[in-house]
């Protein structure tokens, strides 16, 4: 199978928003398993259905569809913006710190560093393919990657960051994938508890 990414702003440009619509409206995170269906993560599904578009055009974030070439599937999305994140330095181990120092100045006030990085804002497979295949989370990333390395090259950065819910599937993830847990917040729009996780690209 071989798989790309669209940047959706390109794809405006290409088919129209009407067009892109219509693609988006295949989007799914509704699991269907023994005759339950589960809808594993509602904010992933409404973002790229209703705020994706719009983030794109204010450039607060750029959203890539990921498609398998052979039959044009769309398989799951990704979103990356550009942000400030403070990163505390207690709990950063010491080579962490030394190249934390590439980016950023420690402030001995707050004993933080204050870096410009990479966010992975969403992240989402599609579970309503037809033909049943179903993108794994690790090739998701990969492709992810290979766009912030493509970024990364040309205006520099070495940081990426994300945030998750404090769920075990999803920690192991990203552990996984080589995160590393630096802090917490709560969302000021639902209440709920993220875990921030961090690597260097």
């Amino acid at each position: 199978m071989i798989l790309t990414s669209w940047n959706i702003l390109d794809l405006i440009s290409e088919i129209g928003e009407d067009s892109l619509k219509i693609i988006t409206e295949t989007f799914s995170c509704v699991k269907s398993s023994e005759g339950n269906r589960k809808n594993l993560n509602p904010d992933i599904e409404r973002f790229l259905k209703e705020n994706a578009v719009q983030f794109a055009k204010e450039k607060k974030s750029v959203t890539y569809l990921v498609g398998n070439e052979e039959y044009g599937d769309i398989l799951g999305y990704f979103t990356i913006a550009h942000k400030a994140i403070s990163i505390p330095a207690d709990g950063l181990s010491k080579t962490m710190i030394k190249r934390m120092s590439r980016y950023s100045v420690l402030n001995d006030e707050t004993n933080s560093f204050t870096v410009s990085g990479f966010l992975i804002a969403q992240i989402g497979k599609n579970y309503s393919v037809e033909d049943g295949t179903l993108l794994s989370g690790a090739e998701l990333m990969r492709l992810a990657y290979n766009e912030l390395i493509e970024i990364q090259h040309r205006v520099g950065g070495g940081i990426v960051y994300l945030d998750c819910e404090a769920d075990a599937r999803l920690i192991d993830f990203y552990e996984s994938e080589g995160f590393k847990l630096f802090g917490e917040r709560i969302s000021l729009n639902d209440g709920k508890r993220y875990l921030q996780y961090m690597k260097f690209i």
